[in-house]
């Protein structure tokens, strides 16, 4: 039995009775080898008008039967640009219902799709299509223009290359059958690279489809709605989007700004009904800093990429009903290999174990002959098992040194994660990492990768790029000494920070640019090497501490708003002053601090402007612009701000 629901532009139907589970095992227990397009079709198949994908902002639903039928037209359309299978195709669309349909529509055409930001700098984009010989990209009429030697398909409203059909109730022509092999490539993503340009990781089908079998206890079900809120350029997409499509769940497409705002995504969490979620651990940080009970409706929370406070997880604890779950794994092994469901936190607890490997996976700690290492010594962190890629994209060279043949299993492989790790009571424990790779808001990055386009600057002589502070605090520094003589800490020292920003910002996605500090030397250690804990006890913005007072936000040279701005600044980035033409990146701000001046803007401001805002507009005059740009009504912001000043609340 089933009744009617009315959902955005689509009735979809609820069924009373939950349809009998998608068969994912053989009979011995084993993953079937299959492709992710054959899980979805099943599951499409037996539950036709569930809901698949429900984008609220743009008020629309498509059930799986009609997400479907979208893929299929996407894919005609993709068939007839010349695309034959085996083809790599990427995917450059902002978050909604087409990005999905697009993703499964290459799939559909026999292909594999490139996922890639578009708010990624457009020499990075374009990087990565020629990169992946892409040979179409699916994008919008405003990004068509990065890619000008590559065929683009475009997915707008107002201007697309599929033909519009009757309510999507039938393709335009029948989709050739599926060829694909499990084996062969189904996504490819790019991480840092530490020669100073990224590399595609590819990841095939079979991968994927023992990834999403082998997550259970617990696992996304019929009725679950799973938040959409990852970059595609963040591998937990794959858990986000195909474990969410595959299990009979809903995908709910929901704007990254709430990951800045605790209140603000715990009432959209209640609102859409939804019910799990994975993200990235500093972003778990952060709202729970912020709201720790936000996350209270879900009843699955997977939480990654950085080593998880015992606090926040405590906080989060007593008012989370359902399973909190610290995940690890790296691109190479799809998504996640290894797990802890978090019961407790006791006091003193620390650190948080990342757990035991997934059902048909090993993970190993060993030592530098490839030995496993006693319970509790410290060693490199090694998984093998159906969940490797495939490797690097045309880097035999990268490829061969990460994945190495497995001594105890010939023929088999390891992929050596560069972590350190030891066992304690059976469950992994993180212990650093073997390079200087890190993670930064959930991201990867290896820092060489931000010292090679700095030294590709004709005024940096010298650069090293080093990571600062703990938990919601940890961010980029990078220290460079100019290829002229050095300044004194003046104002020329402030326009070459701002020009290497500049130059970063047009290489680099907005994640990897560090804040600047200029030296006339890089402290050394006994040995001549660069002495990276001298670095990090350097102060970051000298400047801005050493100035005047007649600078502060009281000078009477900033209108009100600028100094209420200004005072926000103060606090969030923790200098003393700021002037009309200061820079909040330059000053020490980063995007958890964007996420927090937003927060604070919008409760006490009553302002809602988009996030990518204060990317756009970075001094201090600028955004309070931007400010004005986005009141409610004329006049609002100024009446707000004088209330404040006479209430007392802005000082």
């Amino acid at each position: 039995m089933h009744d009617s629901l009315e959902v955005g532009r689509c009735t979809v139907q609820v069924l009373r009775e939950p349809p009998p589970p998608v068969p994912r095992l053989s009979a011995d227990g084993g993953t079937m080898k299959t492709t992710v397009t054959k899980l979805f079709a099943a599951q499409a198949e037996a539950t036709p008008e569930y809901p698949a994908v429900i984008h609220p902002e743009a008020d629309e639903t498509l059930s799986y039967r009609t997400l479907s039928l979208q893929a299929d037209r996407f894919a005609q359309a993709i068939l007839e640009h010349g695309i034959t299978p085996g083809a790599f195709v990427a995917v450059c669309l902002p978050p909604g219902i087409n990005r999905i349909a697009a993703f499964l529509a290459v799939w559909r055409a026999n292909s594999a799709y490139v996922s890639m930001d578009p708010t990624q700098p457009e020499r990075r984009l374009r990087f990565i299509v020629e990169d992946s010989h892409a040979s179409l990209v699916i994008t919008t009429a405003e990004l068509a223009g990065h890619f000008p030697e590559v065929p683009v398909m475009l997915l707008d409203e107002a201007q697309s290359d599929v033909q519009p059909g009757p309510d999507l109730k039938s393709p335009m022509r029948e989709v050739p059958a599926q060829t694909t092999h499990p084996d062969d490539a189904a996504i490819i993503y790019y991480t840092s690279g530490t020669t100073g340009t990224p590399k595609g990781v590819v990841v095939p089908h079979a991968s994927i489809t023992h990834f999403l079998t082998h997550v259970r206890e617990p696992s996304l079900t019929v009725g679950d709605r799973v938040a959409q809120l990852n970059s595609p350029a963040f591998d937990a997409i794959t858990f986000e989007i195909w474990g969410t499509l595959t299990s009979g769940a809903t995908l709910v497409v929901m704007p990254r700004e709430l990951l800045t705002d605790g209140r603000l995504l715990g009432k959209a969490f209640r609102s859409h009904g939804v019910t799990a979620m994975i993200t990235a651990t500093s972003v778990f940080h952060e709202i729970s800093a912020q709201d720790p009970t936000a996350f209270a409706p879900l009843r699955m929370l997977l939480v990654g990429g950085e080593p998880m406070d015992p606090q926040r997880a405590r906080e989060v604890k007593v008012n989370l009903s359902g399973k909190l779950m610290n995940v690890y794994g790296p691109t190479e092994t799809t998504t996640f290999t290894i797990w802890h469901e978090i019961s407790e936190v006791p006091e003193g607890m620390r650190p948080i174990p990342i757990g035991r490997p997934l059902a048909g996976l090993r993970a190993q700690v060993l030592d530098d002959d490839l030995r496993p290492v006693r319970d509790g010594e410290i060693g490199e962190l090694y998984v093998s098992g159906p969940c490797l890629t495939l490797g690097y994209l045309n880097r035999p060279d990268l490829t061969a040194a990460s994945f190495v043949p497995d001594p105890e299993h010939p023929g088999e492989q390891l992929y050596r994660t560069g972590d350190r790790a030891y066992l304690e009571n059976g469950d992994l424990i993180y212990a650093g990492r073997t390079d200087h790779q890190v993670k930064i808001r959930g991201f990867r990055i290896e820092l060489g990768e931000i010292e090679t386009q700095l030294l590709a600057h004709p005024e940096v002589a010298q650069a090293c790029v080093i990571v600062r502070g703990e938990g919601p605090e940890r961010s980029l520094a990078g220290f460079v000494v100019p290829a002229a003589a050095p300044s004194t800490g003046d104002a020329s020292d402030s326009s070459l920070t701002t020009r290497l920003r500049d130059f970063l910002g047009t290489e680099l996605p907005q994640w990897m640019v560090p804040h600047l500090v200029v030296l006339d030397r890089l402290p050394l250690t006994s040995v001549g090497k660069i002495d990276r804990t001298a670095l990090a006890q350097l102060p970051l913005a000298p400047a801005a501490q050493a100035r005047d007072a007649d600078s502060s936000v009281d000078d009477t040279g900033l209108t009100p708003l600028e100094a209420c701005l200004g005072q926000l600044w103060c606090e969030l980035i923790g200098v003393e002053n700021v002037t009309a033409e200061d820079d909040f990146f330059a000053l020490g701000g980063h995007s958890i601090l964007v996420g927090r001046l937003n927060a604070k803007i919008r409760s006490t401001l009553n302002v809602h402007p988009p996030l990518k805002a204060y990317y756009a507009h970075t001094t201090l005059s600028d955004q309070a612009r931007m400010l004005l740009a986005h009141e409610p009504s004329p006049g609002q912001l100024h009446r707000t701000v004088v209330d404040l000043s006479n209430k007392g609340v802005l000082a």
